[in-house]
């Protein structure tokens, strides 16, 4: 029992010199890790500030520094050396973060989204096309850009919403009879796919037409889609269909 050197209050076991030595290796490793967190911290929002963003508008942090008492495990579970001691150390929580818009339920609102540091450089993925970090100024640029995208796509949503319902009235008016609805289709470029929304009218015999929305401020003009005809139509029938159209 010689090398024991502390009683452990919590458990009412010895620590040896080694486990003691672990446990103070830890604490000291917290420390250093708290005040190194804390002066990335201070450099971030300093470089934020410098590049313009204000801060409980743009950005804002919740990182903290508190000192908490909780059991860790120590040692090593592959030789059976592993132990679970209380112990008292400085823990930090938090980060540094941008204030982002984004659409949810038809409103824009703000999300909190992280800023790392990599030498005179930041990164906040939220608002770049590219996982790479930029000069703040150039952050902030991609920042307001990115705001500023997300109102108007909502405002661009708002619109489509309205010339669809002016469209579905406008064939339910028309064919009372038939199914009007709104869906959506897309596109395909360079393996990237896009939807679009369309108006699809179903007639009851299973035939449907379906329209997108017009061009810019005309959006409520629709234009024709694609088209399904249930009725099958032979040879001889398309031959006499043109045969009887008209000069």
């Amino acid at each position: 029992m010689s090398n024991a050197i502390q009683l452990d209050l919590f458990h009412g076991v010895l620590l040896t010199t080694e486990q003691q030595k672990e446990v103070n290796g830890f604490v000291e490793r917290q420390e250093k890790y708290a005040v190194n967190a804390q002066k990335r911290t201070n450099e971030i929002m300093l470089m934020l500030d410098r590049a313009g963003f204000i801060q409980g508008v743009d950005y804002d942090s919740n990182f903290e520094v508190h000192e908490v008492t909780r059991e860790r495990e120590f040692g090593y579970s592959y030789d059976n050396s592993n132990y679970i001691h209380e112990v008292t150390y400085m823990n930090s929580v938090g980060n540094v973060y941008l204030k982002v818009n984004r659409i949810k339920d038809g409103v824009v609102i703000q999300y909190n989204s992280s800023v790392s540091k990599e030498g005179d450089k930041l990164m906040c993925t939220s608002v770049t096309s590219q996982y790479r970090y930029y000069k703040p100024s150039s952050l902030l640029a991609k920042y307001e850009e990115h705001n500023e995208l997300v109102i108007n796509q909502l405002e661009q949503k708002n619109k489509q919403k309205i010339a669809l319902n002016t469209i579905v009235k406008k064939y339910q008016t028309l064919y009372p009879d038939a199914t009007v609805t709104i869906g959506s289709d897309y596109y395909r470029s360079r393996g990237n796919y896009t939807d679009f929304p369309i108006v699809k009218v179903l007639f009851k015999s299973g035939s449907w037409v379906s329209f997108q929305l017009g061009w810019g401020s005309e959006m409520d003009k629709e234009r024709f889609h694609k088209k399904h005809d249930a009725q099958t139509e032979t040879t001889k029938d398309l031959l006499d269909r043109f045969n009887n159209q008209k000069a």
